[in-house]
């Protein structure tokens, strides 16, 4: 029975340096863009009403914050096997660069007008009333590519 230990304990030690590992900088090089993911829980025979009004509401935004730069891009991806696993809706938006992130009155009040002038406030209102019935937040996070050299 010690041999075996002993045997095991020797294989898993010279195993442990046959792992690569990759050195940033030098095999690869994290993006300067960053993704900010958003993980959501929706009821699985809720969805298409939470992607109608996330149309209206997230994308409007989405689509005035690419107008304005301050995005690159955005997408929304959905679960096919819905009601598995703890969240099957994520929302990602692309920011060029950490500093497109940063707090910025100026560009924040430019993006509040211009999303306003696309969605009458009634109705920003209404879209979101009853998302806390049929939707959780699970999480987010920022993101950032690897690009291998």
């Amino acid at each position: 029975m010690n041999f075996l230990k002993s045997f095991a304990v020797a294989v898993a030690v010279m195993t442990a340096g046959a792992v690569d590992s990759a050195e940033i900088f030098k095999d690869y090089t994290p993006s300067k863009a960053i993704v900010n993911m958003t993980m959501v829980k929706v009821n699985p025979n809720r969805i298409d009403d939470y992607l109608g009004g996330l149309r209206q509401t997230w994308q409007t935004g989405c689509d005035v914050q690419k107008k304005m730069g301050h995005v690159t891009d955005c997408w929304i991806m959905v679960n096919e096997a819905n009601a598995a696993g703890p969240f099957n809706v994520v929302l990602a938006m692309v920011f060029k660069d950490s500093a497109s992130m940063e707090p910025n009155e100026e560009r924040y009040k430019a993006f509040q007008a211009e999303w306003r002038k696309a969605l009458a406030e009634d109705k920003r209102k209404n879209l979101v009333e009853g998302y806390e019935e049929i939707r959780t937040q699970w999480g987010e996070g920022n993101y950032r590519i690897v690009e291998w050299k």
